[in-house]
């Protein structure tokens, strides 16, 4: 990362810098780079990222793939830290089994492909435009498939249909919100399991589960982000 800002920082020196350029975005898995221009309206010239190749060894265009053989697309959400995700995983996942599994907030399927191995079927759903073509393909070969959704949307819709035996949620800082926690509440799967990057909304979720009837089973921390205040929790609540 330190030597693709570097570079990028010696280029903008350049009169080749295209001056129209206001951000950009550096996503790395330690081998390979995406450089992504934001905050334009304008087409950036190939030229631009060709130079950017020359300049910055590893430099790809369009998805990265991970050793785990996951693919990432630009601007999807990824749980970055490679020495630490696939421990993430299994704290999520474990020994999980049963018949079927929703994986809420999917992003690029992480968890989903690792809860297809164990249950009969897997359904991610993800609203992010950005995510979706990963996800798919994250998916295949696997009793997993995607649902183009918004949680709450889904959330809705589910009412009268099969039950989840398990039910994974891993929602951005705001958390999951009155509504979506009520509906969770109401589906009664055995167990859900959150994933939560803020200690303040996952308390105030957790508040609302308990009271609906779950009980708190295990709670386990993740320093994803090593020197920052930023912490990951992983939450297994049992229907009591």
């Amino acid at each position: 990362m330190n030597e693709a800002i570097g570079a990028l920082v010696r280029m903008q020196k350049d009169w080749r810098w295209p001056r129209f350029i206001r951000s950009i975005e550096i996503f790395t898995d330690e081998e390979q780079v995406q450089i992504n221009v934001l905050e334009t309206d304008r087409p950036v010239a190939r030229r631009f990222f060709e130079w950017c190749a020359h300049e910055i060894p590893g430099v790809v265009e369009g998805a990265l793939d991970y050793r785990a053989a996951f693919r990432v697309s630009s601007n999807s959400f990824f749980q970055v830290n490679r020495w630490i995700v696939d421990d993430l995983l299994d704290c999520v996942t474990g020994d999980r089994s049963g018949e079927l599994a929703w994986d809420l907030f999917a992003g690029v399927g992480l968890f989903a492909r690792g809860l297809a191995k164990a249950f009969g079927q897997v359904v991610a759903v993800e609203s992010a435009p950005a995510s979706m073509t990963a996800l798919a393909h994250n998916l295949e070969g696997t009793g997993g498939r995607s649902v183009t959704a918004e949680t709450l949307a889904f959330l809705r819709s589910q009412s009268g249909k099969a039950k989840p035996d398990l039910i994974v949620v891993d929602p951005p800082r705001a958390g999951l919100g009155a509504e979506t926690t009520s509906l969770l509440a109401a589906i009664e799967a055995p167990t859900i399991v959150y994933v939560s990057c803020d200690p303040a909304t996952l308390a105030r979720d957790l508040f609302a589960l308990i009271g609906s009837g779950y009980a708190l089973s295990s709670v386990t921390l993740a320093d994803l982000f090593p020197q920052t205040f930023h912490l990951e929790s992983v939450v297994e609540l049992r229907r009591s």
